[in-house]
């Protein structure tokens, strides 16, 4: 059966706004709730940013069901070491119920920060790397070469991109964190295969189906690890109004991400909003999960459940957002 999640987007609501609205997730039968990790928004009218790991530390104290990012760059600003001790001590005080989303990260989290904003396969040996280094620290001996590892849990790496000197983490969960990949194309996904519990993107239909996931399961495969262990997860937008050219506008905010935005080298959240606005009806209409009945809310969902996701992560743009979860609740989760 596909689990629903709830994605709290940073980008769109104040920090305690998304507490609430994380509640109404879980209250109404939400299975996880992820949230975004970026320094700068998606669009820049009206929009919020938020840092998620002062928030999920909140999210620890007010939610029953797990939590975890959707996700974390792991590129220039976050040191790889600091990734694995923020998310060790969540899963010390989050009963073991935290998710650490990586992926090779935007610019609009480097340059603003005056860090430098690589081609593709730099930012992917950063990821590469980062993965070696978190896993050590947590002492995963299963993901990394044992000798990574040295006595008493001490981990030294010289990398070409990070270092260690005898680092060892002292707040340190018997689990470690599940570890969840976002990518959306083949390479990242081998990531996925080889160090990772997950596999979230935004592709969907025949990229998802014809492409990402065979790649996904070779790839396991190859790397001796089970396919079918690897959890496979859709990010995808919702707006639902019993109105509905009134649901299809409150999606606007996120109109750049029909653009193919995600690679491009744009950070001033000012310049992707006036991206957003070459977005056809067409485009917006493909891209987000936009109702105007729960009929057709859950009809979508099974059809993604379909193509072979264990997860979907709803975001929730909806003109009033607490409609949708009450219609989640009421009527679409039990329905599935």
């Amino acid at each position: 059966m596909v689990s629903i999640d709830y994605m709290a987007h940073q980008e769109q609501y104040d920090p305690n706004e998304l507490l609430e609205y994380s509640s109404l997730a879980e209250d109404a039968g939400y299975d996880f709730v992820w949230t975004s990790d970026h320094f700068h928004p998606w669009f820049h009218t009206d929009a919020e940013a938020g840092f998620a790991w002062s928030w999920l530390g909140a999210a620890c104290e007010r939610l029953d069901i797990p939590i975890g990012t959707c996700v974390s760059p792991a590129t220039g600003h976050y040191h790889p070491g600091i990734i694995a001790q923020a998310f060790a001590t969540l899963q010390s005080m989050h009963d073991e119920r935290v998710v650490l989303g990586l992926s090779t990260g935007e610019a609009m989290n480097e340059t603003p920060l005056g860090f430098d904003w690589p081609e593709y396969p730099e930012r992917r040996d950063r990821l590469e790397e980062s993965l070696r280094i978190i896993r050590a620290l947590w002492g995963d001996e299963q993901w990394v070469d044992s000798e990574l590892i040295g006595e008493d849990g001490f981990v030294t790496y010289d990398g070409d991109r990070f270092e260690l000197n005898e680092a060892k983490l002292y707040t340190n969960p018997e689990r470690s964190p599940e570890i969840h990949i976002a990518a959306n194309g083949p390479s990242t996904a081998r990531l996925a295969a080889r160090y990772a519990d997950g596999f979230i993107t935004v592709k969907k239909g025949e990229e998802y189906t014809d492409r990402l996931y065979p790649a996904i399961r070779r790839y396991a495969e190859e790397e001796g690890n089970d396919p079918d262990a690897i959890e496979t997860t859709l990010l995808v937008i919702a707006s639902y109004d019993p109105d509905y050219e009134a649901a299809l506008e409150a999606t606007r905010p996120w109109w750049a991400t029909t653009q193919n935005v995600f690679d491009r080298a744009m950070a001033n959240p000012m310049r992707i909003e006036r991206e957003g606005e070459k977005a056809t009806r067409e485009q917006v209409e493909e891209k987000f999960l936009i109702a105007d009945e729960p009929e057709t809310i859950a009809a979508q969902l099974e059809e993604y459940a379909e193509m072979g996701f264990d997860r979907i992560a709803i975001g929730n743009t909806s003109p009033d957002p607490a409609a949708l979860f009450d219609v989640m609740g009421d009527d679409v989760i039990p329905s599935l």
